[in-house]
């Protein structure tokens, strides 16, 4: 392959654009599902997770006795929502971190039916987690 070739090569692709906080907020507030990254022992860990957006703050529900549930728990996790289209070659993502804390009994009967998260698979999830929503980064690639 030639250098010329080689440069066009690399130069190709569309043009990233990041996101402000609202645009962040408002892509999360349309999407119920996300990827959870947690630590564990034995390294890190991506899951996919339902979730809302309630206020200022991401929700999601797992439960307990699960690997999230034991390690995301009042640990600095990771919460990454994303739209690709492939054929296009564009998308957007939106990253959220902080620290994902329990959801007192008081909030969650504050809680409207439609802002609890509703996971797909069977079986209870009793543990209710938020990550708040102030450390928030987001880009968009447009085709190029």
């Amino acid at each position: 392959m030639t250098t010329a070739v080689w440069w066009i090569l690399t130069q190709r692709g569309g043009r990233v654009e990041r996101l402000s906080p609202a645009e962040c907020r408002r892509l999360l507030a349309a999407s119920a599902v996300g990827r959870l990254g947690y630590s564990t022992a034995n390294g890190p860990r991506i899951v996919p997770m339902n979730y809302t957006v309630v206020g200022e703050r991401l929700i999601f529900r797992t439960t307990p006795d699960t690997e999230a549930g034991r390690c995301a728990d009042g640990a600095q996790v990771a919460f990454e929502v994303d739209q690709v289209d492939e054929f296009l070659h564009a998308g957007w993502s939106v990253l959220v971190t902080g620290e994902a804390d329990q959801i007192t009994t008081r909030e969650l009967q504050l809680l409207d039916v439609f802002q609890v998260p509703d996971p797909w698979p069977e079986g209870e999830r009793s543990l209710f987690l938020q990550l708040p929503l102030t450390a928030l980064t987001g880009r968009r690639v447009h085709p190029g």
